[in-house]
């Protein structure tokens, strides 16, 4: 008896702490009345429209429009818009979703920035952000203030282009290499680009560069400021760390100094074997 009643306890603390660890807050339910985007949904809202259990929006003010509420997948980046629409619009339309919210719940168009799942048609949640990535409908770009999926779904990211998956066909999709010239084309637009850092350095200013070429005037360059460097620093990727070990990277290439992506947290980088 003194043993079961150990391993009830045990249960339960388990259960507990799996309960305390969980990164989500609970938010809305809703049925899918539109595709309103490549990466966007409208849904009905249960009950009263507004932030449910996660809360108001930033101002403080009630979300939803008449019980609806738009809502933008979190964690995610649609480089083929078409393909990602129908996606969605196929695991969606007429089901019923729940919302759950790690980060920045809404965007400044008020939209719910938030992890979906909907009833699949054995009963079973799907969750919609694994299911685009993993198929290829969608790709992985995480935000500073909404990432905890990311790590996740970067390893689902990588099954789906190893087997050439969706997008992931499309040599325009393709993973970039940091020759200057070529990524000279991609200024402006989401690009993951993998090469070797030549030179980590941090600057007194605090200030990272990671140059992948020798002239950092026209070579690929990633940039992290100062003010994000200790995200960085926890999460083992110092400039020591990274200096001659390859990576890959994703972001918006900008010119400066030839063409560069700035960074501002470490989901942003993947280690790769060497």
């Amino acid at each position: 008896m003194r043993l079961k009643c150990l391993a009830a306890t045990l249960v339960f603390l388990l259960a507990a702490c799996s309960l305390e660890a969980d990164p989500y807050r609970p938010g809305e339910r809703g049925e899918v009345t539109e595709i309103s985007g490549p990466l966007t949904v409208i849904l009905t809202i249960e009950g009263e429209a507004g932030a449910g259990e996660a809360g108001a929006d930033a101002a403080g003010q009630p979300d939803g429009d008449g019980g609806t509420l738009e809502v933008r997948l979190a964690e995610l980046d649609a480089p083929d818009p078409a393909r990602s629409r129908d996606a969605l619009a196929a695991l969606t339309e007429g089901r019923t979703a729940r919302l759950s919210y790690a980060g920045q719940a809404r965007d400044r168009y008020r939209r719910a920035l938030a992890q979906v799942h909907v009833n699949g048609e054995d009963g079973r949640e799907i969750w919609l952000q694994a299911r685009l990535v993993e198929t290829g409908a969608a790709r992985v770009l995480s935000h500073a203030d909404n990432r905890t999926a990311a790590r996740d779904l970067l390893v689902l990211e990588g099954h789906a282009r190893a087997a050439g998956r969706g997008l992931w066909s499309d040599p325009a999709h393709a993973v970039r290499d940091t020759h200057p010239d070529a990524l000279a084309q991609d200024v402006g637009s989401v690009q993951i680009v993998e090469g070797r850092v030549l030179e980590a350095t941090q600057l007194r200013s605090g200030r990272i560069y990671l140059n992948f070429g020798a002239d950092y005037r026209t070579d690929f360059t990633v940039m992290i400021e100062a003010e994000d460097a200790p995200a960085f620093d926890a999460a083992g990727l110092t400039p020591e760390a990274l200096e001659t070990r390859r990576i890959r990277v994703r972001g918006w290439v900008e010119d400066e100094n030839g063409p560069m992506i700035r960074i501002d947290h470490p989901e942003r980088i993947e280690m790769l074997e060497d």
